[in-house]
């Protein structure tokens, strides 16, 4: 279901931060930097597949071959 799929994303994303594979003092282009304070989401400005077509489809399958960040991308 669409629950168990986003609550095992976030449960991926938490062990990424939690084994500091997440880095706020990390920067990539087009990213937007958060302070430590601000909570939450945000979406990538620059995503060069905002209007991908089969983006959902394309995010299960980058999910499965353990690319998270693409994933992600595709999702949004």
């Amino acid at each position: 279901s669409d629950t168990e799929f986003w609550d095992k994303m976030q449960a991926e994303w938490e062990e990424m931060a939690r084994r500091n594979w997440i880095s706020e003092n990390q920067e990539a282009p087009g990213q937007v930097t958060i302070s430590t304070i601000e909570k939450g989401y945000y979406f990538h400005t620059e995503n060069p597949f905002k209007d991908w077509p089969g983006a959902f489809e394309e995010g299960l399958k980058k999910m499965k071959e353990g690319d998270l960040p693409v994933t992600i991308l595709y999702l949004e």
